[in-house]
């Protein structure tokens, strides 16, 4: 089973590095004493399609106009969370969500909502 979603995960990361665009996913990490703690910023370049949304979604969720919503490929160094930033187009983005799909334990892409 798991040859079948490797090779889901090979043509995903194809697709999305034929259709897709750069980003960065940001990493934010505290180091240094408590009483003075030095914030670094880690970006991590990925390969991102936007999906977009319906604008029938937004009265009844939590999708709102300007909202960035797309899957970002594996290719990424690491696992997006909800406390990264993302920055598309040089315009840096909070996720509201992001998840990995992972179907039978292997993962495909991440899926994210980011909101400016």
């Amino acid at each position: 089973m798991s040859a079948f979603y490797d090779r889901l995960n090979a043509t995903a990361r194809r697709l999305i590095q034929a259709y897709g665009k750069s980003a960065s996913v940001i990493r934010i990490a505290l180091s240094g004493p408590p009483h003075a703690p030095v914030q670094t910023e880690t970006p991590h370049a990925c390969m991102l399609v936007e999906t977009g949304y319906k604008l029938t979604l937004i009265p009844e969720s939590l999708v709102q106009v300007g909202d960035r919503m797309g899957i970002i490929s594996t290719t990424i160094a690491i696992s997006p969370e909800t406390a990264d930033k993302i920055e598309i187009g040089g315009i840096r983005y909070n996720f509201v969500d992001v998840k990995p799909l992972n179907p039978g334990g292997t993962v495909l892409l991440y899926e994210f909502l980011a909101r400016a």
